[in-house]
Formats: C-alpha cells, structure tokens, sequence
C-alpha cells in the first residue's frame, strides 16, 4: 500500500479508514485487472443500506465486481466533475 502515497496526497480517502457518507457518486481507486496498468479509477457509490453485502456499487447500481475488481482501496468525491453546482 506505500505506492498509494502519492494518490492520497491528492485528497484521495483510504477506503478502510473513512467511507462515503452517502449514495453520491465517487471516484473509486481499485485494483486493476489489466497488465497495462496497476490501479484504475471508476466512477462507484458506497451503499451499504441497500447492498450490505457488496456496497461498492457502479452508478447502474451494479456489484463494481462485474467489471472487475470490488475491492476499493480509495475514493474521492466526484459531484465537482460529475455533478456540477451540487454541493458535496
């Protein structure tokens, strides 16, 4: 997890310390399944009331399992970017 320095510097959470508050959109930081690259970054909701057993949700509101890997190791908030004028 020490390669994950540089990613939390730029206001990226640890997913095992601090979760999203709600259902909002995030950046997701996850491991990537592809050789070209060791993280990739999706767009993902934590929703833990309605998927208790996979909370990491894509904005379909699909398991993140189905396109790869569920395991989130950081987010970010998304709104600036994804929903301008809202507020976090």
């Amino acid at each position: 997890m020490s390669s994950l320095a540089p990613i939390l510097n730029t206001g990226f959470a640890r997913a095992a310390e601090q979760r999203p508050p709600d259902i909002r959109p995030v950046f997701a930081l996850r491991t990537s399944s592809n050789r070209s690259c060791q993280y990739e970054i999706v767009t993902a909701r934590y929703m833990p009331d309605d998927r208790p057993l996979a909370p990491w949700r894509d904005l379909t509101s699909d398991d993140l399992a189905d396109s790869g890997s569920d395991q989130v190791l950081a987010w970010s908030h998304a709104n600036a970017i994804l929903n301008p004028g809202s507020a976090l």
